[in-house]
């Protein structure tokens, strides 16, 4: 997910851009607006009615492709993934055991409602923060590029971490993992192809204040399609010294499934750690399905 920077009275003094941009780091992508709801508001979201998943239709015996074009031998489709159910969606999602630390915080959305109201809403806040261009109209609506039309379930974790140690801000590191499913096969590549097109590099200037974008890339995939971007906010050609300042994105498109996994605080090695791990729990899913089929 990317992040907008917000509009602020002091976005061109140095703190001003990076507390600016840390809460922002909480929209965009992550698809966190607001503060977190209590446990028992996390509770109660559990017991309504989370718009269950759908699972794709079977097909017949003689089909030799199914309805996302995904071609089938002897009438069997081959290992991509249809919609996942509620239970696996909180089965392959990163789980609070998965953190690298014992997370302060940890709340659970099921409501098609956050995604359609949180998370896949177009901005106008790039275009406003810095000239507009095409990345940062790219940028404000890549949340509603990626998401698509028509989800029909969801589920979304959001973690906060503990202050790094050492850090000279006392900011907590987010990360956001959630998990989309549809009626068809899911492909990104043409969203992100955009992006990397036009955001790579220090596309995104203000005053003395730059984002560099580049493409995120996970060595670790277990050979799954991943991609993504990593942000930071440098200050007079040199990256800021503040956890806050740094934010990574992934996407996984998994059969009718699209997973993204965002962060706002931690280092390249640690979210691609966290990456790789989130993957692993998606190529382990996809293998129980081969092992059953």
């Amino acid at each position: 997910m990317l992040l907008p920077i917000l509009r602020s009275p002091t976005r061109n003094s140095p703190r001003g851009v990076v507390s600016v941009f840390a809460v922002a780091a909480i929209g965009l992508l992550t698809g966190c607006g607001g503060s977190s709801p209590s446990d028992a508001e996390v509770e109660q979201q559990g017991t309504q009615g989370a718009n269950g998943a759908t699972t794709g239709a079977e097909e017949p015996a003689t089909s030799q492709e199914d309805a996302s074009g995904r071609s089938t031998q002897n009438g069997e489709e081959d290992a991509e993934p249809h919609a996942l159910t509620d239970e696996e969606k909180l089965e392959v999602l990163l789980s609070t055991a998965d953190m690298p630390v014992s997370p302060e915080g940890h709340s659970t959305y099921e409501s098609l409602s956050y995604f359609q109201e949180s998370i896949a809403v177009e901005y106008t806040l790039y275009q406003e923060t810095f000239d507009e261009s095409e990345c940062s109209a790219v940028m404000d609506r890549i949340n509603i590029d990626l998401i698509g039309e028509e989800p029909q379930s969801g589920l979304a974790h959001a973690y906060t971490l503990p202050a790094e140690e050492g850090s000279d801000e006392d900011y907590r590191p987010h990360i956001y993992v959630w998990v989309l499913s549809y009626d068809r096969g899911v492909d990104t590549s043409s969203v992100w192809n955009h992006v990397h097109e036009h955001c790579t590099g220090g596309q995104l200037a203000s005053g003395t204040e730059e984002v560099e974008i580049a493409p995120f890339t996970l060595e670790d995939s277990a050979e799954l399609r991943t991609d993504g971007i990593s942000m930071v906010i440098h200050r007079d050609g040199e990256p800021i010294a503040s956890p806050a300042a740094v934010r990574h994105s992934m996407t996984v498109d998994f059969g009718d499934n699209l997973v993204m996994l965002s962060a706002v605080g931690l280092d390249d090695s640690e979210f691609a750690e966290l990456a790789a791990v989130q993957a692993q729990k998606l190529a382990d899913h996809a293998e129980t399905l081969d092992e059953e089929a």
